[in-house]
């Protein structure tokens, strides 16, 4: 985009952690996690490609002979997309969210069911379809050739991790439903300005105050409810809208400078080559010298059990150690 435009329109920030979930991305997005440079204006596009891990059995249940992993896999990982998807759609406050995108592109092999393998494709559909949301599944591009085939070309049926090929179709399968997306909105617009064309939200149904969320999906969310609670999410969304001080602001306002999100006086994601054991380590070295409080029994450490190499941790070395 930027060398046909011959301009820097996109610039593209890699965030990711190998080996966690939504679950920190949820974190990363609700406190504002960013680089210096996104902070100060927050992202427009967030992408989250964590199907994979999400996909994981509990590891409570993987050798359950009797758990029903289908069921299981498919509530953890609506859980985890929900709280991502709601974090981000009110991560700018006052102003439009970003555009959230699920990149599903999960094969396998993690349980033995065809239908717990897809679990996470149900919940992201249906997701993407309560919040509006942009998803786009790998899978379904190739899930035929794959499994039915039994093709390896696109996936591997004894690793969740395949080959440049198959990564390369990823960025293929993103590329061309941005596309369509891109299409699709453009057409809209025409119909729009043309034939004079609205849609429910300049119908006032749902509010164009950016900060109204449906009624989380999950299994309490009755039919003979979810009228009501519509209203309550929409009078929530008013209320907060009046709160923040929405109606006063201009498009020029740069809230998101104006407030530390988050409830720590320090925060960050460990990972190596980004916040790894040394900025761990200096970190809670400068702590004790500013507090007086020396740290003993304590150290950064990266373990490769189960494979997970990126999960870095400030441990306690000896018995009872406690530090403030």
């Amino acid at each position: 985009i930027n060398q046909f435009f011959d301009m820097d329109l996109v610039k593209v920030y890699n965030l990711g952690v190998g080996g966690t979930n939504s679950g920190v991305a949820t974190n990363m997005v609700k406190y504002w996690m960013y680089p210096t440079e996104l902070a100060k204006v927050g992202p427009d596009v967030v992408v989250n490609s964590y199907s994979t891990n999400d996909s994981l059995p509990p590891w409570d249940l993987k050798d359950d002979p009797n758990a029903d992993l289908v069921t299981a896999v498919l509530d953890q990982a609506r859980d985890g997309l929900q709280q991502f998807i709601r974090a981000a759609l009110t991560s700018n406050r006052c102003k439009v969210p970003p555009l959230v995108v699920h990149m599903d592109d999960y094969l396998g092999p993690q349980q033995d069911s065809l239908l717990g393998e897809m679990s996470y494709n149900t919940a992201m559909r249906q997701l993407a379809k309560w919040y509006d949301t942009f998803a786009i599944s790998y899978g379904e591009v190739v899930r035929d050739i794959a499994w039915l085939l039994g093709d390896s070309t696109f996936s591997n049926k004894k690793d969740v991790h395949f080959s440049n090929w198959a990564h390369q179709t990823i960025a293929w399968s993103f590329g061309f439903a941005s596309l369509e997306l891109l299409s699709t909105f453009c057409d809209d617009e025409f119909a729009r300005a043309v034939y004079n064309f609205t849609s429910t939200a300049e119908h006032n149904m749902i509010p164009n105050n950016h900060l109204y969320l449906p009624p989380p999906l999950t299994r309490e969310l009755l039919r003979k409810d979810v009228e009501e609670k519509h209203a309550e999410a929409l009078i929530s969304a008013q209320e907060s809208y009046v709160a923040m001080g929405c109606s006063n602001k201009t498009a020029g306002d740069d809230d998101n400078e104006l407030e530390d999100r988050s409830p720590c006086i320090v925060s960050w994601i460990a990972t190596p080559g980004g916040y790894g054991a040394p900025q761990i380590s200096h970190f809670m070295d400068r702590h004790s010298k500013n507090s007086g409080v020396p740290i003993q029994g304590w150290k950064t450490e990266n373990q490769l059990a189960e494979g997970w190499g990126n999960k870095i941790g400030w441990v306690a070395t000896q018995s009872d150690e406690q530090q403030r």
